[in-house]
């Protein structure tokens, strides 16, 4: 077989290769195109003298029906979380306050530890708030169970009379001969006699509440020997103190010691009624038969109800009752304590109570600058000759015999002064 040859290999020219052939003969034209680069284009020059240009263009009015009516549900919705109340320190200072002045100090405390917004508005409002709860729920036993007065509230001129060792030595009766009390200390505490009085007071009223439980189930009171330090005594004791300094500084803690002495009052009188005695048994297991409210009990001091009970006020502290006069100063006491109210007396001509504790610590702190103040060694003599001597007044019923006299002498004496 014969092999092509390159020119019978080469395709036949096409329709358009003629026709450029035939066209190569002519002359060709030719385009000049620069290519230099392009230069930039000036810049127009920032003026300072021109100013921001604003778009005052009108918005296009919608008027779309749908988008009208996104709008307003959008707008309703909003109106709806805005009146809506989702934190509860969300509401008025004002309402909360109002709300928080109407609970008991111990459930103000417990909403106190919902969070720390809440624990930060009741401390800063805290003395607002125990003021407004203890007029509407302890308004008579504020009266009656005024605070101690701090040492560094007293003005400097009187501090040197209460430090005075022949002043200490005198009320040293009144401080160290009780087994349920912790005695005050000088350097924190005002010793005047109304502010001792106070102490001893707000100690025993913790330590009666402290053994409800076993006067209401008949159980015996734990006593202490004299001259004997228990450790469960002396724990007992301190906490009571601690609790009664806190309640110097903060008023809620001062309106909580007063509502458990409420409780105290209302549980002891009501006992006998809420946990009747026990009916012994018939020799022949006959059920026992009812006791008569009558001979549960004859007498019901202040006329007290489960109704009184229930409000948790001591409105019902406003009838005529028993007279406290006596300070418990043995734990023994607490069998036949039922309403410890100090500092009042009832008026047969008004018919009514008359607190006389208001004021008594300026007339104390009075009397004891006049007659204590620091003196001359010949004056402080004769003045330590005078003091009776401790080991003379040995018992503790002495000793609050001793305080109330005392207290007596001083009232005497600034009524004669006024006259």
């Amino acid at each position: 077989m014969a092999t092509p040859t390159a020119e019978q290999s080469r395709p036949a020219p096409t329709q358009a290769g003629k026709a450029a052939s035939t066209n190569s003969s002519q002359p060709e034209e030719y385009t000049i195109v620069h290519t230099a680069p392009r230069r930039k284009a000036k810049k127009a020059a920032a003026y300072e003298d021109e100013q921001p240009l604003n778009d005052t263009t009108e918005a296009l009015a919608k008027n779309s029906k749908k988008l009208a009516r996104l709008q307003k549900k959008q707008h309703k919705k909003q109106g709806k979380e805005s009146t809506r109340v989702r934190n509860f320190l969300e509401l008025p200072a004002e309402l909360l306050h109002e709300i928080l002045s109407h609970l008991r100090p111990t459930d103000v405390a417990r909403v106190s530890r919902l969070n720390h917004a809440t624990r930060d508005f009741i401390l800063q409002n805290e003395t607002s708030i125990a003021r407004d709860i203890m007029d509407r729920r302890f308004y008579l036993l504020r009266q009656s169970l005024p605070l101690p007065v701090a040492f560094e509230e007293v003005d400097e001129d009187s501090r040197p009379a209460l430090l005075n060792p022949l002043w200490q030595e005198r009320t040293a009766i009144n401080q160290r001969l009780y087994t349920h009390i912790q005695p005050l200390n000088a350097q924190q505490v005002c010793s005047c006699l109304s502010c001792i009085q106070a102490w001893n007071n707000l100690n025993v009223v913790l330590d009666f509440a402290h053994f409800q439980w076993h006067l209401n189930n008949r159980e015996p009171i734990s006593m202490v020997a004299r001259g004997a330090v228990p450790e469960w005594n002396l724990e007992l004791t301190d906490s009571h103190a601690r609790l009664v300094k806190q309640a110097m500084t903060s008023q809620l803690c001062y309106a909580g010691i007063l509502e458990k002495h409420l409780n105290s009052i209302t549980g002891t009188l009501l006992r006998q009624v809420r946990f009747p005695p026990k009916v012994p048994m018939h020799r022949h297991n006959k059920p026992a038969y009812a006791i008569p409210e009558k001979t549960l009990q004859p007498v019901r001091p202040y006329q007290v109800t489960e109704v009184d009970a229930a409000t948790e006020d001591d409105l019902f502290l406003e009838r005529e009752g028993r007279h406290s006069y006596e300070m418990p100063f043995h734990r023994d006491n607490y069998y036949s304590l039922l309403a410890y109210v100090p500092n009042r007396k009832w008026s047969k001509e008004e018919q009514r109570w008359i607190c006389y504790a208001a004021g008594a610590h300026e007339r104390d702190l009075a009397w004891v600058r006049d007659r204590f103040m620091p003196t001359t060694s010949a004056e402080s003599v004769i003045e330590k000759s005078r003091v009776k001597p401790v080991s003379t007044l040995a018992s503790p019923k002495a000793a609050a015999t001793s305080l109330y006299t005392a207290r007596n002498t001083i009232l005497q004496a600034s009524e004669n002064e006024n006259k």
